[in-house]
Parts: structure tokens; C-alpha cells; sequence
């Protein structure tokens, strides 16, 4: 996928503000969806970028702050976020409903969201072994506390037939 493309699946899920914005992206792997929420936010605003390994063509832009993390197991250092972005992320961890619960208290009170990008399947295989459809995220979510999921895109995806989908979820 290139950045005009993970701009443009996310976009509807970014509320305009009057003010530069805090968000994480987890599970960010080389920083495509990192740099695309840099794109469409107000300028100022902070990017804290989290994955397991730290790629070498990672963004180096001062507002991308890169934390090598597993963003299920290990303490971050982020809180009071705008927003959190899960893309392709999700699927790779058990126990989503407690991880999803665990995130939800990073959020800004009443007004925090998660942008989800995930394959559109229920079945499971080595590179998405708990696979969330969007019929799955509605319950994952609800069971999590969130009382909305809106998908905002979907794309065919370049490595299955399936189909990828964006969600905003408050």
C-alpha cells in the first residue's frame, strides 16, 4: 500500500480539532499509517509509533516518536491520546477484548477514538491467526466498552482475496 492510499482508507476517521492532536500508532511496522496520520493532522501534532522492531525505513520526522514496544505486554510511556490506529495489528493478539480495555484507558476521556484496519475474514492462518471481521470487531469492541463502529473504507487486499476494511470506533 502507498501513502495515498492508507490516507485515504483513514481520513473519514480523523474529526477535524482547532488543535494539534496526540495519537498512537501500534503494531506500526515500517510507519506507512504513522506518516498518513501525520498527513492529515494540524501541524504540531504527535505520532507515538510502536512495534516490536525498529525498521530502518521508519519516518524520522520530529513528530513521529518511535518506541520499540509490545504494545499488549509492556508499559507505554503514552496516555491522554486523541486517538490510537490498529492497522493489521489486532489480529496477532489472543485475548483482544482485555487488550482493547487495557488501550481504552490511554484515550482522552469522552473523546478518544481507535481507527482499526483489519482483513474482513473469520478465517484464521500463520499471518493472521485471530482474524476479526467486521461483524467480529462490532462485538470485540462493544464487549469492550465502545458503544460505536463505523467502517470507513475497504480496499481488496494485495496478499489474500479478502477484503480490508477501516473502522472509527467511539
Amino acid at each position: 500500500m502507498q501513502l495515498p492510499e492508507a490516507i485515504s482508507l483513514i481520513q473519514k476517521g480523523i474529526v477535524p480539532h482547532s488543535a494539534p492532536q496526540t495519537w498512537a500508532d501500534l503494531g506500526a511496522g515500517k510507519g506507512l499509517f504513522s506518516e498518513a496520520l501525520l498527513s492529515i493532522l494540524l501541524p504540531g501534532s504527535t505520532i507515538h509509533s510502536v512495534d516490536l522492531h525498529k525498521h530502518p525505513d521508519l519516518p524520522h520526522h520530529p513528530s513521529i516518536i518511535f518506541h520499540q514496544a509490545d504494545f499488549v505486554k509492556d508499559q507505554l510511556p503514552i496516555i491522554n491520546l486523541d486517538g490510537i490506529l490498529m492497522a493489521n495489528s489486532l489480529h496477532y493478539v489472543k485475548e483482544q477484548v482485555a487488550c482493547i480495555k487495557q488501550l481504552k484507558a490511554r484515550l482522552r476521556s469522552g473523546s478518544g477514538v481507535f481507527i482499526l484496519i483489519e482483513y474482513d475474514t473469520d478465517r484464521a492462518n500463520q499471518w493472521v491467526p485471530f482474524p476479526i471481521s467486521f461483524a467480529r470487531a462490532q462485538k470485540i469492541f462493544g464487549d469492550a466498552g465502545f458503544s460505536k463502529i463505523e467502517k470507513i473504507g475497504e480496499r481488496k487486499s494485495m496478499y489474500r482475496s479478502d477484503l480490508i476494511y477501516a473502522a472509527v470506533v467511539s
